[in-house]
C-alpha cells in the first residue's frame, strides 16, 4: 500500500467523467451525500472523500481511486502512488477522448448534423461530421 497522490486532471464536470467512465466499460460509485465517499487507504495513509470512486482492480489498479471536486470547480484523480503512471497512461488519455468525443456528437446533433465514428488499424478513431 503507499499514500494517495492528487493529479490534476483539468476536467471539470463530473456527469462527463461518469459518462466518459461508462464507455471505458467502467462503473463508477457516486457519492450522494455532501461528504461524499472514502477511499480506503492503508497502513501508511488516511483514506480521502472523493465525489467519485472506482474499486481496486478497476483497470488494472492496485488501490481504489477516485475524483474529487476542489473548491475552484476542477476535478483532481486521488490514486496512490504505485497506480499514477499506469492509470495516466491507461485512463486519462482514453477518457480524455472518450469525454471529446461526447462533447462533438453532443454539438452536432445540436446543430442538426451526424457524427460517424471509425477506428483505424493504428488504434486513433477519426469522427466525421455529415449533414442528415
Amino acid at each position: 500500500m503507499s499514500r494517495y497522490v492528487h493529479v490534476a486532471t483539468h476536467l471539470r464536470a463530473l456527469d462527463e467523467v461518469v459518462a466518459g467512465l461508462r464507455e471505458l466499460g467502467l462503473e463508477p460509485e457516486v457519492a450522494e451525500i455532501p461528504q461524499g465517499l472514502a477511499l480506503a487507504g492503508s497502513l501508511e495513509c488516511a483514506g480521502e472523500p472523493v465525489d467519485l470512486r472506482l474499486p481496486p482492480g478497476a483497470l488494472g489498479s492496485v488501490e481504489d481511486f477516485g475524483w474529487r471536486r476542489e473548491e475552484d470547480g476542477a476535478l483532481t484523480l486521488i490514486c496512490g502512488e504505485p497506480d499514477r503512471a499506469h492509470l495516466d497512461r491507461h485512463l486519462l488519455g482514453p477518457l480524455r477522448q472518450a469525454i471529446a468525443r461526447a462533447r462533438v456528437r453532443q454539438a452536432a446533433g445540436a446543430a442538426g448534423l451526424e457524427v460517424d465514428e471509425e477506428r483505424a488499424s493504428d488504434g486513433s478513431i477519426h469522427l466525421k461530421v455529415r449533414q442528415r
